[in-house]
Protein backbone atom coordinates (compact mmCIF):
# COMPACT_ATOMS: atom_id res chain seq x y z
CA UNK A 1 0.00 0.00 0.00
CA UNK A 2 1.45 3.38 -1.04
CA UNK A 3 1.18 6.55 0.97
CA UNK A 4 -1.00 8.17 -1.71
CA UNK A 5 -3.38 5.22 -1.67
CA UNK A 6 -3.53 5.28 2.11
CA UNK A 7 -4.30 9.01 1.97
CA UNK A 8 -7.11 8.41 -0.49
CA UNK A 9 -8.62 5.89 1.91
CA UNK A 10 -9.13 8.68 4.40
CA UNK A 11 -10.55 11.56 2.38
CA UNK A 12 -11.96 13.89 5.00
CA UNK A 13 -9.44 16.69 4.45
CA UNK A 14 -9.62 16.23 0.70
CA UNK A 15 -13.40 16.55 0.81
CA UNK A 16 -13.15 19.59 3.03
CA UNK A 17 -10.72 21.15 0.58
CA UNK A 18 -13.00 20.46 -2.35
CA UNK A 19 -15.79 22.25 -0.50
CA UNK A 20 -13.44 25.22 -0.31
CA UNK A 21 -12.74 25.17 -4.03
CA UNK A 22 -16.03 24.01 -5.53
CA UNK A 23 -18.90 24.82 -3.19
CA UNK A 24 -18.43 28.56 -3.56
CA UNK A 25 -19.33 28.35 -7.23
CA UNK A 26 -22.96 27.84 -6.20
CA UNK A 27 -23.05 30.59 -3.61
CA UNK A 28 -22.36 34.25 -3.37
CA UNK A 29 -21.08 36.85 -0.96
CA UNK A 30 -20.69 40.33 0.31
CA UNK A 31 -19.84 42.86 -2.38
CA UNK A 32 -21.29 46.32 -1.96
CA UNK A 33 -21.42 47.80 -5.44
CA UNK A 34 -23.67 49.65 -7.88
CA UNK A 35 -23.61 49.07 -11.68
CA UNK A 36 -21.98 52.45 -12.24
CA UNK A 37 -19.21 51.60 -9.78
CA UNK A 38 -18.70 48.13 -11.26
CA UNK A 39 -18.53 49.46 -14.83
CA UNK A 40 -15.84 51.96 -13.79
CA UNK A 41 -13.72 49.26 -12.19
CA UNK A 42 -14.52 50.42 -8.66
CA UNK A 43 -13.13 53.93 -9.20
CA UNK A 44 -16.07 55.42 -7.36
CA UNK A 45 -15.06 56.89 -3.98
CA UNK A 46 -15.11 60.51 -5.16
CA UNK A 47 -18.21 60.47 -7.40
CA UNK A 48 -21.27 58.59 -6.04
CA UNK A 49 -24.67 60.34 -5.91
CA UNK A 50 -27.58 59.98 -3.49
CA UNK A 51 -28.15 56.58 -1.90
CA UNK A 52 -25.31 55.09 -3.99
CA UNK A 53 -22.95 57.02 -1.71
CA UNK A 54 -23.82 54.81 1.26
CA UNK A 55 -21.46 51.93 0.49
CA UNK A 56 -18.82 53.99 -1.31
CA UNK A 57 -18.48 57.33 0.50
CA UNK A 58 -21.36 58.66 2.66
CA UNK A 59 -19.84 62.17 2.58
CA UNK A 60 -21.15 62.56 -0.97
CA UNK A 61 -24.73 62.64 0.37
CA UNK A 62 -23.97 66.25 1.24
CA UNK A 63 -23.67 67.11 -2.46
CA UNK A 64 -26.89 66.10 -4.24
CA UNK A 65 -26.20 66.40 -7.95
CA UNK A 66 -28.94 66.11 -10.56
CA UNK A 67 -31.61 64.82 -8.19
CA UNK A 68 -32.49 65.42 -4.58
CA UNK A 69 -34.37 62.12 -4.14
CA UNK A 70 -33.56 58.52 -5.08
CA UNK A 71 -35.69 55.38 -4.63
CA UNK A 72 -34.15 52.01 -5.43
CA UNK A 73 -36.69 49.83 -7.23
CA UNK A 74 -34.72 46.60 -7.48
CA UNK A 75 -31.60 44.89 -8.71
CA UNK A 76 -28.71 42.64 -7.76
CA UNK A 77 -24.94 42.60 -7.71
CA UNK A 78 -23.28 39.20 -8.20
CA UNK A 79 -19.77 38.01 -8.78
CA UNK A 80 -17.70 34.86 -8.51
CA UNK A 81 -13.94 34.73 -8.85
CA UNK A 82 -10.99 32.44 -8.18
CA UNK A 83 -7.30 32.38 -8.96
CA UNK A 84 -7.05 29.08 -10.87
CA UNK A 85 -10.08 27.66 -12.66
CA UNK A 86 -11.51 28.94 -15.93
CA UNK A 87 -13.61 27.23 -18.59
CA UNK A 88 -10.36 26.52 -20.43
CA UNK A 89 -8.81 24.93 -17.33
CA UNK A 90 -11.95 22.87 -16.78
CA UNK A 91 -11.80 21.55 -20.34
CA UNK A 92 -8.16 20.56 -19.82
CA UNK A 93 -8.43 18.86 -16.42
CA UNK A 94 -12.11 18.41 -15.55
CA UNK A 95 -13.34 14.83 -15.30
CA UNK A 96 -10.02 13.33 -16.40
CA UNK A 97 -7.79 10.78 -14.70
CA UNK A 98 -4.72 12.83 -13.82
CA UNK A 99 -2.58 9.71 -13.25
CA UNK A 100 -2.64 8.42 -16.85
CA UNK A 101 0.53 8.48 -18.99
CA UNK A 102 2.69 8.03 -15.91
CA UNK A 103 1.10 11.09 -14.25
CA UNK A 104 2.05 13.61 -16.93
CA UNK A 105 -1.29 15.43 -16.70
CA UNK A 106 -1.06 15.37 -12.90
CA UNK A 107 2.34 17.07 -13.04
CA UNK A 108 0.95 19.76 -15.35
CA UNK A 109 -2.00 20.27 -13.01
CA UNK A 110 0.24 20.62 -9.93
CA UNK A 111 2.56 22.99 -11.81
CA UNK A 112 -0.43 25.19 -12.76
CA UNK A 113 -1.73 25.47 -9.18
CA UNK A 114 -1.19 28.98 -7.74
CA UNK A 115 1.77 29.28 -5.38
CA UNK A 116 -0.22 31.36 -2.89
CA UNK A 117 -2.99 28.76 -2.62
CA UNK A 118 -6.36 28.29 -4.25
CA UNK A 119 -8.98 30.86 -3.26
CA UNK A 120 -12.57 31.09 -4.44
CA UNK A 121 -14.92 33.90 -3.47
CA UNK A 122 -18.33 34.98 -4.63
CA UNK A 123 -20.79 37.72 -3.76
CA UNK A 124 -24.43 38.64 -3.93
CA UNK A 125 -26.15 41.83 -2.82
CA UNK A 126 -29.89 42.34 -3.18
CA UNK A 127 -31.30 45.77 -2.24
CA UNK A 128 -34.83 45.45 -0.92
CA UNK A 129 -37.25 47.42 -3.14
CA UNK A 130 -38.40 50.84 -1.92
CA UNK A 131 -36.66 50.46 1.47
CA UNK A 132 -33.54 51.89 -0.14
CA UNK A 133 -33.91 55.63 -0.58
CA UNK A 134 -32.23 58.96 -0.04
CA UNK A 135 -33.59 62.48 0.29
CA UNK A 136 -31.24 65.42 0.43
CA UNK A 137 -28.27 64.57 2.62
CA UNK A 138 -29.82 61.55 4.37
CA UNK A 139 -30.34 57.95 3.32
CA UNK A 140 -31.75 54.69 4.65
CA UNK A 141 -30.81 51.40 2.97
CA UNK A 142 -31.65 47.73 3.52
CA UNK A 143 -29.72 44.99 1.72
CA UNK A 144 -29.62 41.20 1.81
CA UNK A 145 -25.99 40.05 1.74
CA UNK A 146 -24.37 36.68 1.28
CA UNK A 147 -20.61 36.34 1.78
CA UNK A 148 -18.62 33.26 0.80
CA UNK A 149 -14.82 32.98 0.95
CA UNK A 150 -12.92 29.66 0.59
CA UNK A 151 -9.19 28.94 0.60
CA UNK A 152 -6.82 25.94 0.39
CA UNK A 153 -3.09 26.53 0.93
CA UNK A 154 -0.58 25.34 -1.67
CA UNK A 155 0.97 22.77 0.74
CA UNK A 156 -2.50 21.33 1.38
CA UNK A 157 -3.08 21.10 -2.38
CA UNK A 158 0.25 19.30 -2.76
CA UNK A 159 -0.82 16.73 -0.19
CA UNK A 160 -4.26 16.24 -1.73
CA UNK A 161 -2.92 15.76 -5.26
CA UNK A 162 0.09 13.63 -4.35
CA UNK A 163 2.94 16.12 -4.79
CA UNK A 164 4.96 14.95 -1.76
CA UNK A 165 8.67 15.40 -1.12
CA UNK A 166 10.87 13.95 1.59
CA UNK A 167 11.70 16.18 4.53
CA UNK A 168 9.04 18.78 3.74
CA UNK A 169 6.44 19.75 6.34
CA UNK A 170 3.13 20.56 4.67
CA UNK A 171 0.84 23.06 6.35
CA UNK A 172 -2.72 21.91 5.61
CA UNK A 173 -4.23 25.36 6.01
CA UNK A 174 -7.92 25.63 5.05
CA UNK A 175 -10.25 28.63 5.43
CA UNK A 176 -14.02 28.73 5.06
CA UNK A 177 -16.38 31.64 5.70
CA UNK A 178 -19.98 31.78 4.53
CA UNK A 179 -22.44 34.31 5.90
CA UNK A 180 -25.96 35.54 5.21
CA UNK A 181 -27.15 38.79 6.77
CA UNK A 182 -29.46 41.75 6.35
CA UNK A 183 -27.69 45.10 6.52
CA UNK A 184 -29.60 48.18 7.67
CA UNK A 185 -27.82 51.52 7.30
CA UNK A 186 -28.65 55.10 8.21
CA UNK A 187 -26.34 57.58 6.48
CA UNK A 188 -25.86 61.32 6.46
CA UNK A 189 -23.57 63.81 4.71
CA UNK A 190 -22.68 67.09 6.38
CA UNK A 191 -21.55 69.92 4.04
CA UNK A 192 -19.26 72.79 4.85
CA UNK A 193 -18.55 75.00 1.83
CA UNK A 194 -16.78 72.70 -0.67
CA UNK A 195 -15.94 70.08 1.97
CA UNK A 196 -18.23 67.41 3.37
CA UNK A 197 -18.11 64.73 6.03
CA UNK A 198 -20.37 61.71 6.18
CA UNK A 199 -21.13 58.59 8.15
CA UNK A 200 -23.11 55.36 7.88
CA UNK A 201 -24.36 53.59 10.99
CA UNK A 202 -24.93 49.93 10.16
CA UNK A 203 -26.79 47.18 11.94
CA UNK A 204 -26.45 43.57 10.80
CA UNK A 205 -29.08 40.93 11.37
CA UNK A 206 -27.18 37.68 10.97
CA UNK A 207 -29.27 34.94 9.35
CA UNK A 208 -26.69 32.19 8.97
CA UNK A 209 -22.99 31.46 9.22
CA UNK A 210 -20.67 28.48 8.86
CA UNK A 211 -16.91 28.27 8.64
CA UNK A 212 -13.64 27.08 10.13
CA UNK A 213 -12.71 28.92 13.30
CA UNK A 214 -9.61 31.11 12.67
CA UNK A 215 -6.77 30.25 15.02
CA UNK A 216 -8.47 26.99 16.02
CA UNK A 217 -8.12 25.08 12.75
CA UNK A 218 -4.72 23.89 11.53
CA UNK A 219 -2.75 20.82 10.60
CA UNK A 220 0.65 19.61 9.35
CA UNK A 221 1.89 16.51 7.54
CA UNK A 222 5.57 15.58 7.11
CA UNK A 223 7.50 12.84 5.34
CA UNK A 224 10.72 11.91 7.20
CA UNK A 225 13.75 12.44 4.96
CA UNK A 226 15.72 9.32 5.89
CA UNK A 227 13.10 6.59 6.23
CA UNK A 228 10.14 8.01 4.32
CA UNK A 229 8.02 7.78 7.49
CA UNK A 230 4.78 9.76 7.50
CA UNK A 231 3.84 11.85 10.53
CA UNK A 232 1.30 14.58 11.06
CA UNK A 233 -1.70 15.89 12.95
CA UNK A 234 -4.57 18.30 12.54
CA UNK A 235 -7.34 19.93 14.53
CA UNK A 236 -10.30 21.68 12.85
CA UNK A 237 -13.33 23.36 14.38
CA UNK A 238 -16.24 23.91 12.00
CA UNK A 239 -18.70 26.42 13.51
CA UNK A 240 -22.23 27.29 12.46
CA UNK A 241 -25.09 29.44 13.69
CA UNK A 242 -28.53 30.46 12.50
CA UNK A 243 -28.79 33.78 14.32
CA UNK A 244 -26.57 36.77 15.01
CA UNK A 245 -26.38 40.53 15.28
CA UNK A 246 -23.70 43.11 14.74
CA UNK A 247 -22.76 46.70 14.02
CA UNK A 248 -20.39 48.69 11.87
CA UNK A 249 -19.54 52.29 11.00
CA UNK A 250 -18.34 53.93 7.77
CA UNK A 251 -16.78 57.40 7.75
CA UNK A 252 -16.21 59.51 4.64
CA UNK A 253 -14.70 62.78 3.51
CA UNK A 254 -15.06 64.63 0.20
CA UNK A 255 -13.37 67.74 -1.17
CA UNK A 256 -14.62 69.43 -4.34
CA UNK A 257 -12.27 71.87 -5.99
CA UNK A 258 -13.64 74.69 -8.13
CA UNK A 259 -11.58 73.36 -11.04
CA UNK A 260 -13.76 70.24 -11.14
CA UNK A 261 -11.39 67.93 -9.27
CA UNK A 262 -13.11 65.77 -6.62
CA UNK A 263 -11.22 63.98 -3.84
CA UNK A 264 -12.86 61.34 -1.68
CA UNK A 265 -11.72 59.27 1.29
CA UNK A 266 -13.65 56.56 3.15
CA UNK A 267 -12.99 54.13 6.00
CA UNK A 268 -15.38 51.18 5.99
CA UNK A 269 -16.34 48.61 8.64
CA UNK A 270 -14.93 50.45 11.64
CA UNK A 271 -15.49 48.13 14.63
CA UNK A 272 -17.52 45.93 12.29
CA UNK A 273 -18.43 42.51 13.62
CA UNK A 274 -21.32 40.08 13.93
CA UNK A 275 -21.88 38.12 17.14
CA UNK A 276 -23.33 34.70 16.34
CA UNK A 277 -25.53 32.49 18.51
CA UNK A 278 -27.23 35.74 19.52
CA UNK A 279 -30.90 35.40 18.51
CA UNK A 280 -32.93 38.50 17.70
CA UNK A 281 -36.65 39.19 17.58
CA UNK A 282 -36.63 38.50 13.82
CA UNK A 283 -34.31 35.47 13.78
CA UNK A 284 -35.32 32.94 11.13
CA UNK A 285 -33.99 29.85 12.91
CA UNK A 286 -32.08 27.35 10.80
CA UNK A 287 -33.91 27.69 7.49
CA UNK A 288 -31.35 30.10 5.98
CA UNK A 289 -28.47 28.00 7.29
CA UNK A 290 -29.86 24.95 5.49
CA UNK A 291 -30.22 26.91 2.27
CA UNK A 292 -26.57 27.90 2.58
CA UNK A 293 -25.46 24.37 1.88
CA UNK A 294 -26.32 21.95 4.68
CA UNK A 295 -22.84 20.64 3.99
CA UNK A 296 -22.18 18.59 7.08
CA UNK A 297 -25.62 16.98 7.01
CA UNK A 298 -26.08 16.16 3.34
CA UNK A 299 -23.33 17.91 1.37
CA UNK A 300 -19.90 16.99 0.08
CA UNK A 301 -18.38 16.49 3.54
CA UNK A 302 -21.34 14.59 4.99
CA UNK A 303 -20.40 12.00 7.59
CA UNK A 304 -23.01 9.24 7.63
CA UNK A 305 -22.59 8.40 11.31
CA UNK A 306 -23.45 11.93 12.44
CA UNK A 307 -26.89 13.50 12.61
CA UNK A 308 -26.71 17.29 12.53
CA UNK A 309 -30.07 19.00 13.13
CA UNK A 310 -28.53 22.47 12.54
CA UNK A 311 -29.36 23.81 15.96
CA UNK A 312 -26.14 25.74 16.38
CA UNK A 313 -23.68 22.92 16.96
CA UNK A 314 -20.05 23.03 16.01
CA UNK A 315 -18.21 20.11 14.45
CA UNK A 316 -14.79 19.15 15.81
CA UNK A 317 -12.39 16.98 13.79
CA UNK A 318 -8.95 15.72 14.80
CA UNK A 319 -6.48 13.41 13.06
CA UNK A 320 -3.00 12.06 13.69
CA UNK A 321 -0.56 10.02 11.60
CA UNK A 322 1.59 7.84 13.88
CA UNK A 323 4.97 7.22 12.22
CA UNK A 324 3.61 5.36 9.24
CA UNK A 325 6.23 3.46 7.24
CA UNK A 326 5.50 1.33 4.19
CA UNK A 327 6.95 -1.89 5.60
CA UNK A 328 4.90 -1.61 8.81
CA UNK A 329 1.64 -1.45 6.88
CA UNK A 330 2.08 -5.08 5.85
CA UNK A 331 2.94 -6.47 9.25
CA UNK A 332 0.46 -9.16 10.17
CA UNK A 333 -0.34 -7.87 13.65
CA UNK A 334 -0.82 -4.27 12.53
CA UNK A 335 -4.18 -2.59 12.05
CA UNK A 336 -5.20 0.67 10.42
CA UNK A 337 -5.88 2.23 13.84
CA UNK A 338 -2.27 1.60 14.86
CA UNK A 339 -1.16 4.20 12.33
CA UNK A 340 -4.03 6.61 12.02
CA UNK A 341 -6.18 8.23 14.72
CA UNK A 342 -9.21 10.41 14.03
CA UNK A 343 -12.02 11.86 16.09
CA UNK A 344 -15.27 13.49 15.05
CA UNK A 345 -17.66 15.05 17.49
CA UNK A 346 -20.48 17.54 17.73
CA UNK A 347 -19.79 20.37 20.16
CA UNK A 348 -22.98 21.70 21.69
CA UNK A 349 -22.59 25.46 21.66
CA UNK A 350 -26.10 26.87 21.34
CA UNK A 351 -25.41 29.32 24.14
CA UNK A 352 -21.77 29.97 23.27
CA UNK A 353 -21.49 33.17 21.24
CA UNK A 354 -18.62 33.82 18.85
CA UNK A 355 -17.69 36.80 16.69
CA UNK A 356 -16.80 37.23 13.04
CA UNK A 357 -15.00 40.49 12.32
CA UNK A 358 -15.72 42.41 9.12
CA UNK A 359 -12.49 43.54 7.41
CA UNK A 360 -11.49 47.19 7.76
CA UNK A 361 -11.17 48.85 4.33
CA UNK A 362 -9.62 52.19 3.32
CA UNK A 363 -10.57 53.90 0.05
CA UNK A 364 -9.10 56.98 -1.60
CA UNK A 365 -10.39 58.36 -4.88
CA UNK A 366 -9.86 61.14 -7.41
CA UNK A 367 -12.26 62.22 -10.15
CA UNK A 368 -12.15 64.92 -12.80
CA UNK A 369 -14.89 66.15 -15.14
CA UNK A 370 -12.55 66.87 -18.05
CA UNK A 371 -15.39 67.96 -20.36
CA UNK A 372 -19.18 68.20 -20.31
CA UNK A 373 -19.54 64.57 -21.34
CA UNK A 374 -16.34 62.87 -20.08
CA UNK A 375 -15.59 61.93 -16.48
CA UNK A 376 -12.32 60.24 -15.43
CA UNK A 377 -11.76 58.63 -12.03
CA UNK A 378 -9.09 56.71 -10.14
CA UNK A 379 -9.21 54.86 -6.81
CA UNK A 380 -6.79 53.27 -4.37
CA UNK A 381 -8.14 50.88 -1.77
CA UNK A 382 -6.71 48.41 0.72
CA UNK A 383 -7.97 45.80 3.14
CA UNK A 384 -6.30 44.42 6.26
CA UNK A 385 -7.67 40.87 6.46
CA UNK A 386 -7.91 37.95 4.04
CA UNK A 387 -11.54 37.29 4.81
CA UNK A 388 -15.07 37.84 3.47
CA UNK A 389 -13.97 38.67 -0.08
CA UNK A 390 -11.31 41.17 0.98
CA UNK A 391 -7.58 40.84 0.61
CA UNK A 392 -4.56 42.33 2.32
CA UNK A 393 -2.81 44.76 0.00
CA UNK A 394 -3.59 47.57 -2.39
CA UNK A 395 -5.96 47.72 -5.34
CA UNK A 396 -5.80 50.30 -8.12
CA UNK A 397 -8.92 51.15 -10.14
CA UNK A 398 -9.37 53.46 -13.13
CA UNK A 399 -12.58 54.31 -14.91
CA UNK A 400 -14.30 56.65 -17.35
CA UNK A 401 -17.89 57.66 -18.05
CA UNK A 402 -18.87 59.11 -21.44
CA UNK A 403 -22.28 60.81 -21.60
CA UNK A 404 -22.46 62.20 -25.13
CA UNK A 405 -25.90 60.55 -25.10
CA UNK A 406 -27.10 61.32 -21.54
CA UNK A 407 -29.87 58.72 -21.76
CA UNK A 408 -27.37 56.03 -22.81
CA UNK A 409 -24.14 56.58 -20.85
CA UNK A 410 -21.10 54.45 -21.65
CA UNK A 411 -18.76 53.37 -18.85
CA UNK A 412 -15.47 51.51 -18.87
CA UNK A 413 -13.00 50.55 -16.15
CA UNK A 414 -9.93 48.51 -15.28
CA UNK A 415 -8.50 47.38 -11.96
CA UNK A 416 -5.53 45.45 -10.64
CA UNK A 417 -4.97 43.87 -7.24
CA UNK A 418 -7.19 42.42 -4.53
CA UNK A 419 -8.88 39.01 -4.90
CA UNK A 420 -9.84 39.54 -8.55
CA UNK A 421 -6.25 39.98 -9.73
CA UNK A 422 -6.84 42.19 -12.73
CA UNK A 423 -10.18 42.90 -14.35
CA UNK A 424 -11.79 44.70 -17.26
CA UNK A 425 -15.32 46.12 -16.87
CA UNK A 426 -17.88 47.91 -18.98
CA UNK A 427 -21.48 48.99 -18.64
CA UNK A 428 -24.20 51.36 -19.70
CA UNK A 429 -27.72 52.41 -18.76
CA UNK A 430 -31.06 53.67 -19.94
CA UNK A 431 -32.27 56.91 -18.34
CA UNK A 432 -35.73 58.10 -19.30
CA UNK A 433 -37.26 60.81 -17.14
CA UNK A 434 -37.45 59.65 -13.54
CA UNK A 435 -36.84 55.97 -14.46
CA UNK A 436 -33.27 54.68 -14.59
CA UNK A 437 -31.78 51.29 -15.43
CA UNK A 438 -28.04 50.60 -15.15
CA UNK A 439 -26.01 47.46 -15.84
CA UNK A 440 -22.38 46.38 -15.82
CA UNK A 441 -20.29 43.29 -16.47
CA UNK A 442 -16.66 42.55 -15.63
CA UNK A 443 -14.17 39.78 -16.35
CA UNK A 444 -11.38 38.75 -13.97
CA UNK A 445 -7.92 37.55 -15.07
CA UNK A 446 -9.03 37.29 -18.69
CA UNK A 447 -11.01 39.28 -21.22
CA UNK A 448 -12.79 36.31 -22.85
CA UNK A 449 -15.50 34.15 -21.32
CA UNK A 450 -13.50 30.91 -21.67
CA UNK A 451 -10.24 32.32 -20.24
CA UNK A 452 -11.52 34.53 -17.42
CA UNK A 453 -11.35 33.18 -13.89
CA UNK A 454 -14.25 35.25 -12.61
CA UNK A 455 -17.21 37.33 -13.66
CA UNK A 456 -19.04 40.27 -12.12
CA UNK A 457 -22.57 41.23 -13.09
CA UNK A 458 -24.56 44.13 -11.69
CA UNK A 459 -28.06 45.37 -12.52
CA UNK A 460 -30.02 48.14 -10.84
CA UNK A 461 -33.18 50.13 -11.43
CA UNK A 462 -34.23 53.23 -9.49
CA UNK A 463 -36.55 56.19 -9.56
CA UNK A 464 -35.59 59.80 -8.96
CA UNK A 465 -37.42 62.95 -7.99
CA UNK A 466 -37.62 66.01 -10.17
CA UNK A 467 -34.40 67.16 -11.78
CA UNK A 468 -32.71 70.02 -9.94
CA UNK A 469 -32.70 73.33 -11.74
CA UNK A 470 -29.88 74.93 -9.85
Amino acid sequence: MTFSRMWREHRYLAKLAMVVTLFASFLSGQNLAHPRAVAMGGAFTAIPDGLFSVNSNPANLAFPEDFNTYFYLGGLDWQITNNFYSLLTTAKYGGKDLTVDDGELQREFINDLPENGWRTTSSLRIPLPLINFSKGNKSFTTNILYAGDYYVSKPALDVIFGNWEKGVEYDTDLRIDAMTAIEYAYSMGIPYDNISFGFSLKYYQGLGYFGLAPGQSSGTIKVDTANFVLTGSGDYLFRQSGAGRGVGVDLGFTYRDKSGLDIGFCVQNIAGLIRWNSPTLFSTGNSILKLMGNQLKSGMIKNTDLDLPFDGESYHYEFEFRNIAGDRLFEGDSSYSDFFYSKREIVEDDSSAFNTKLPLVLRFGLAKQVSNDLLLAMDFSTGFRDRFNYNKGWRLSMGMEYTYLPKLPFRFGMAIGDITGWEVNLGSGLHIGFAHLDWAVGFHRGIWVHTSKGIHFSLGSYFTGKRKTS
